[in-house]
């Protein structure tokens, strides 16, 4: 077996391990503050403030990186994690409370995503793009139809203590495998210059886009799983049920297309307009009509998430990781933000946010019109 084979396995045994440990309790944070006495125009100050505060440190993480490797931010990651996790089971309603957590939260997000990406676009193979991503959603999916739906039976019959404390070890845990890697370059480059502006100048505005409006996704699941506990039911395991059924037809579906779609066709353009379809559907139907949209759901997000995985995979090529990777990070940041701060200020009513956001999304339908030229995406 090679180094690279082994590589890709042991990073598959982190993502499970470490998106098992996430989920548990990831999705119930603003469920958590609402149910505690929060209002809904706080909770999303909340994503707000946590999203604000990642976009500053991605810079100065980014940089920490090149100095002294991307296992260090995954180690600071785990730091506010396991912070983060004793903050909620000492809740309390103030603003200094909910800048605490936006910002250990914060942390958390960056570290593991930040080193995650990094050493995601390290292990994939060059002429297998779409079938190794599928391969890693699958791993990731896994671990998400169990967890969410175990977290939610924990918070509504045993309690947050138990259930954080479980979250803390195999999270811990989690961080082994990333000691286990071996490259045949060493990942930490001191020599490397970050060039923020320079980079963003160099991808194509399309790309730019796409990938902005593909990170308003997860603004739009937040929104969605606030208005499941709100009008729908107000339970843990309501939320954690839907979340079941939506990751297990991503299994069931993710290999299939990462098989599709490693050859000439780009599925892109249909993925977006199925995901919005979904969620406009979503916000507009009861009862058993969501059980269905929710298996559709899985599909629709997952072709959506492969197919820009690949684009972003693929450009990656063309840049230094770690510039490349802050780049994604900032630009992601600014886009959600900007959705995020016209829900704040302007609007109260969570059904309009989520067609704000959906609009957002549909805009990079229009914004690719223009097929992308081949030569964009092809490798040196």
């Amino acid at each position: 077996m090679s180094n690279m084979e082994k590589n890709q396995k042991t990073f598959n045994i982190y993502v499970f391990l470490s998106t098992f440990a996430r989920a548990l309790i990831e999705t119930f944070i603003p469920l958590l503050l609402f149910k505690f006495g929060y209002s809904l125009k706080e909770v999303v100050l909340y994503f707000l403030l946590y999203n604000f505060i990642e976009l500053v440190i991605s810079y100065p993480m980014v940089k920490l990186a090149t100095k002294k490797g991307n296992k260090i931010l995954a180690i600071f990651g785990l730091i506010a994690f396991v912070v983060l996790q004793i903050m909620l089971n000492y809740m309390e309603y103030s603003i200094w409370y909910l800048l605490v957590i936006s910002f250990l939260y914060a942390v958390y997000r960056a570290g593991y995503w930040l080193s995650r990406r990094y050493f995601n676009l390290k292990v994939i193979h060059k002429k297998d793009i779409s079938s190794d991503y599928s391969i890693v959603t699958i791993v990731n999916q896994v671990a998400l139809v169990f967890a969410g739906y175990i977290g939610s039976l924990f918070l509504d019959f045993i309690g947050t203590e138990v259930l954080t404390i479980i979250a803390m070890l195999l999270y811990a845990v989690s961080i082994i495998p990333l000691y286990l890697f071996k490259f045949e370059h060493d990942n930490t480059n001191t020599d490397v210059k970050i060039e923020l502006v320079k980079t963003i100048k160099e991808i194509p505005f399309t790309n730019i886009y796409l990938f902005g409006s593909y990170e308003i996704l997860n603004v739009l699941k937040f929104f969605f799983t606030l208005y499941l506990f709100i009008y729908v039911k107000d339970t843990y395991q309501t939320v954690g049920l839907f979340n079941l059924l939506t990751n297990l037809s991503i299994v069931i579906f993710a290999f299939y297309y990462g098989k599709k779609t490693n050859g000439k066709k780009n599925y892109l353009k249909l993925s977006i307009f199925l995901t919005c379809l979904v969620y406009i559907f979503k916000a507009n139907v009861v009862s058993i009509g969501l059980v269905v949209i929710s298996l559709l759901e899985g599909i629709a997000i997952k072709m959506y998430e492969i197919s820009i995985n690949k684009e972003l995979y693929t450009l990656s090529k063309k840049f230094e990781y770690n510039n490349y990777n802050l780049v994604y990070e900032v630009l992601c940041k600014i886009f959600r933000a900007f959705v995020l701060i016209i829900s704040y200020l302007f609007i109260d009513d969570l059904k309009v946010m989520i067609y704000i956001s959906v609009g957002f999304i549909l805009l990079g339908i229009l914004m690719n019109m223009k097929k992308i030229k081949k030569t964009d995406f092809e490798f040196e």
